[in-house]
């Protein structure tokens, strides 16, 4: 069961970076400009993390299984019309559709997780997964360089489809249903007032280099993205039924993982963003040559991520998120400096510290979140998690971006990434640090 939600995880992950290495081609091909190339790779995460929470409420009322099953059907399908995208908007308009699909999966695999394991099996079951993320993570540029050196860029998309497939026989077959029967009904009115706030807020940070920082439409934007997050905090304050109950809401494990998990997609989601046309730009790397970066990233985030449950067990919550977050703060300087030099080998020793961190942090992050939240209310949880994961994402690809295109410089927008995980280290630590939360978990 744990092999075949890692493998449902595996595939969703894959798509969100295996499109770095393929987005000089599609700029290219499909005359695509560098806005395009950040709504393509924030469309996905956009509509995952708009619709992870209610989809998440969906599961624990109706049945996660379905929903686990639905959304591979839905990605899958997405995929294929991704593969075949004519031009930069249509692509952008399905990736959103896989976005959809992925924000049925995600929560699912975890509040599955949460609702199976015990208390005791839950940090090293949630360290497979977070392992699996992370290798997911770093092997989608590496599978997307060996498809790119033989086919089109649409076969980053279109190998999604058999993996689905099989994904989704294994889930029918090996994942147990499981459902909360006194789950409250999904509140609308807070997940549109969510979804319309981070969408207003990618627009401003996009559109802004673009359009001016002044100008009247990034203003708006930026108005609205604003009122709709008081707007949503004040409704889930007075909602019957809340997306993220009082309870899990007042913990302050949440608060404190909400921030690791933010920080370190944040940054690892915007460092790959820039550090990939780098090297396929400035520095005239091929995309098999590209992915290769990828591969000790890969290595060390397993080897973060596999180790956090003993680290967890010697110094707690608070030192071990504060120690992957510092780590990864290390690595954007060290890549900073070696993108300003032209220094690719520092580039790829950086690329070691960025990954060891980010498996601390991808780890010890989603267990602090899901241990605030019940059995019966995994699946809020679990959605919570997985909207940070995507919203951190976008919010760094679109941030670092801008930052670039402001700036005309690859090297200046890493060391962003590196300030916010040293802001949030230091919220976790004051958040969890003399706590019985993170006393009770050494």
């Amino acid at each position: 069961m744990l092999t075949v939600l890692c493998l449902a995880l595996t595939v969703i992950v894959i798509d969100n970076t295996i499109l770095a290495v393929a987005l000089p081609s599609i700029r290219h091909q499909l005359h695509a400009t560098e806005t395009d190339l950040q709504w393509i790779s924030t469309a996905y995460g956009l509509v995952l993390a708009g619709l992870l929470l209610p989809l998440a409420v969906l599961g624990d009322r109706h049945g996660r299984k379905g929903l686990l099953l639905w959304g591979l059907v839905i990605f899958g399908a997405a995929s294929a019309a991704a593969a075949f995208a004519p031009t930069a908007l249509a692509l952008a308009v399905a990736r959103g559709g896989i976005g959809v699909g992925g924000a049925c999966t995600m929560p699912a695999t975890l509040s599955i997780i949460d609702s199976v394991f015990t208390s005791a099996q839950r940090p090293r079951a949630i360290a497979v997964w977070s392992g699996m993320a992370g290798v997911a993570g770093a092997a989608g540029p590496v599978a997307g360089g060996l498809l790119l050196a033989r086919f089109w860029w649409g076969s980053v998309f279109l190998v999604n489809v058999p993996v689905a497939i099989v994904t989704l026989i294994g889930a029918a077959v090996f994942v147990p249903t499981s459902r909360d029967p006194g789950a409250t009904p999904v509140d609308l009115g807070s997940s549109w007032r969510w979804w319309g706030a981070l969408t207003a807020g990618l627009l401003a940070i996009i559109e802004g280099p673009q359009l001016g920082w002044l100008s009247p439409v990034v203003l708006t934007a930026a108005l609205v993205a604003v009122t709709l997050v008081v707007a949503f905090a004040r409704r889930e304050q007075r909602s019957q039924h809340p997306l993220v109950p009082p309870e899990t809401r007042r913990d302050v494990r949440l608060t404190a993982g909400a921030a690791t998990v933010a920080a370190v997609f944040f940054g690892g989601f915007g460092v790959q963003f820039l550090v990939t046309q780098w090297l396929q730009g400035p520095r005239g790397f091929t995309p098999l040559a590209t992915a290769a970066y990828f591969v000790p990233y890969a290595l060390s985030t397993v080897a973060g991520a596999f180790g956090t449950p003993r680290l967890l067990g010697k110094v707690g919550h608070a030192r071990a998120a504060a120690l992957g977050l510092a780590i990864f703060a290390v690595g954007t300087l060290g890549a900073g400096i070696g993108v300003a030099a032209g220094w690719v080998g520092l580039v790829v020793a950086s690329g070691l510290l960025l990954g060891f961190g980010f498996g601390i942090g991808a780890t010890a992050g989603p267990d602090l979140i899901m241990s605030a939240a019940t059995e019966d209310r995994a699946g809020s949880a679990a959605g919570v998690n997985e909207t940070l994961v995507e919203a951190g994402g976008a919010l760094g690809v679109a941030v670092l971006g801008s930052v670039f295109a402001a700036s005309s410089s690859y090297a200046w927008p890493l060391p962003v990434g590196g300030l916010i995980a040293v802001v949030a280290a230091v919220a976790v630590v004051r958040a969890l640090h003399g706590t019985a939360a993170d006393v009770e978990a050494a």
